[in-house]
């Protein structure tokens, strides 16, 4: 396929995405789920081939055409040959720019396709009427012909409440790549969330050994001889007894240079992208619902706030109205704000606040910290923490879920991300956004128990509810009581506790020949 057409074909496709609003809050059934998931899936698998189409096309690397290798001196070139040498680089870096950026663009929207793929994989438990069989998660994909493999199309729809799964984010997502345009619509405040959570989804683990570089002495033909050698790392490799084995005895190392990759917390840009807008501009919606009411409930003085802003407003108005020069439109409607602020009893002569509305003033801007920039970021990091805690490190391996690319586990460095939430965030969360989130402090804790027992139970085929023990932890590392913790994670407080008697049990010996033999092997 010509290039340009290529180009034309994805442009086109990625606008017909972004003109289909995918409105996947309203579903209610499972004819409602399915042709959303169906129209998921299949946009996914078109870009996916485009993505590998324009990748072997060099999409991926297109300045190297660019790339000049020697130089011919320009005196001895005329200047019509100049001009047209000018004139064809910039047209092939015009060209080289549209790749990338169409390339780019439909990586984003991949991204974003699987991430709402994921939210709801996680929403829904499906079931067939006639053969009774159930799916949930990844095995979705088994209806996206709208039938069950018995041939039936009578399939029941419930919510999973114990997935993470959030569909109103869905919508705010770049599903048609346009991610640039996305962050431009953020405020302020949404900008600063945003790099916040991506500083935070870009934290990265301790340095892997990948590759070594080695100069090596090797006495060849009567005489020492230097060679620079590369080897993939290996787990308890011994280097020099590979060197040797490969040059001979005599061989000897004299430099090594260790090559590291640092894998984040999600291992893509592009979905880091996704995420952050995703969560940043649902919270920016939900914040704007509850800012008046939480307000009102945090100020001393109405009427002195809404004085204070109806005098920023109008001088504002006045400012404009009055000066000339663009340069003297603070100076002057600071001088407005000042005298009427005077007039009105809310400020002194010598610039002292009136000590309600200095109060209410910074409710206020912690109150919009709080919400615009705090709430994202606890959003986000208790979604990922849930996924974490409930669920175990196989299913991870496979299947992210809401969370593409998602690190199946953390070291101690990429679980310093995870900063205990603020208790008032917490508080607002929990009573005017409806959310199902506890205040613990210590998280990071929480986190590293986790890790620390799936690497005891690592290859013992020990069966576990992991809902149950996400529930557990919360109750015996998070300090919550069992009946709050189960009902974080949607579960009986009854199937917790033999949960829990299982984790305090847990590689002890339960038989009393297992007893003695032990008591015999300590003799």
């Amino acid at each position: 396929m010509n290039e340009s057409v290529l180009i034309a074909n994805a442009e086109r496709f990625l606008d017909g995405i972004r003109h289909n609003w995918v409105k996947a809050e309203e579903i209610s059934d499972f004819k409602s789920f399915i042709k959303i998931y169906q129209y998921l899936k299949k946009n996914l698998e078109d870009l996916l081939e485009l993505r590998d189409t324009m990748e072997i096309k060099g999409y991926k690397t297109p300045y190297r055409s660019l790339m000049k290798y020697g130089r011919t001196p320009k005196s001895e070139m005329k200047v019509e040959d100049i001009y047209d040498v000018n004139k064809h680089t910039q047209y092939f870096r015009m060209n080289a720019a549209a790749k990338k950026n169409i390339l780019d663009r439909v990586k984003s929207a991949i991204a974003s396709h699987k991430i709402a793929i994921g939210h709801l994989e996680e929403y829904a438990n499906l079931s067939c009427n006639a053969c009774s069989s159930k799916f949930t998660g990844h095995e979705l994909a088994n209806f996206l012909d709208g039938s069950c493999s018995c041939g039936s199309s009578e399939i029941q729809l419930e919510i999973n409440h114990q997935g993470v799964h959030r569909l109103e984010i869905i919508k705010y997502l770049p599903l048609s790549g346009e991610y640039m345009v996305k962050m431009s619509e953020l405020s302020p405040m949404g900008r600063d969330a945003f790099r916040k959570i991506v500083r935070i989804l870009k934290h990265e683990k301790r340095g892997i050994v990948k590759t070594l570089s080695l100069v090596v002495k090797v006495f060849e033909d009567g005489r020492w001889v230097r060679k620079r050698v590369n080897i993939d790392a290996k787990d308890q490799m011994n280097y020099e007894r590979e060197i040797r084995r490969e040059y001979g005895s005599n061989a000897r190392i004299e430099f090594m240079q260790f090559h590291r990759k640092k894998p984040s917390i999600i291992n893509d840009k592009h979905v880091q992208t996704a995420l952050s807008i995703g969560y940043v501009k649902l919270a920016e919606k939900r914040a704007r619902d509850v800012f008046k009411l939480i307000l009102d409930n945090n100020i001393k003085n109405k009427d002195k706030l809404q004085t204070y802003d109806e005098i920023h407003v109008n001088a504002k108005k006045m400012a404009t109205k009055m000066v000339e020069d663009v340069g003297d439109l603070e100076h002057i409607k600071n001088e407005l704000v000042q005298e009427n602020l005077i007039k009105e009893g809310l400020v002194n002569k010598r610039g002292t606040y009136d000590k309600e509305l200095e109060h209410d003033l910074k409710s206020r801007k912690n109150l919009e910290k709080n919400l615009f920039v705090e709430v994202p970021r606890v959003m986000i990091l208790w979604d990922i923490l849930k996924c974490y805690l409930s669920t175990s490190y196989d299913r991870r391996s496979k299947y992210s879920g809401p969370f593409p690319n998602l690190r199946p586990n953390l070291d101690s460095n990429q679980i310093r991300a995870f900063e205990d939430f603020d208790q008032d965030v917490v508080n607002i969360l929990k009573k005017f956004m409806h959310e199902n989130i506890e205040y613990m402090p210590n998280i990071k804790n929480l986190l590293s128990k986790k890790f620390e027992m799936e690497n005891k139970m690592k290859g013992l085929h020990v069966k576990t509810n992991s809902n149950a023990a996400g529930a557990v932890l919360l109750n015996t590392t998070g300090k919550l009581p069992i009946e709050v913790a189960a009902h974080v994670f949607c579960v009986d407080p009854e199937v917790v506790r033999v949960e829990r008697n299982k984790f305090e049990t847990f590689g002890k010996p339960q038989t009393k020949k297992a007893k003695q033999f032990l008591e015999m092997i300590k003799g």
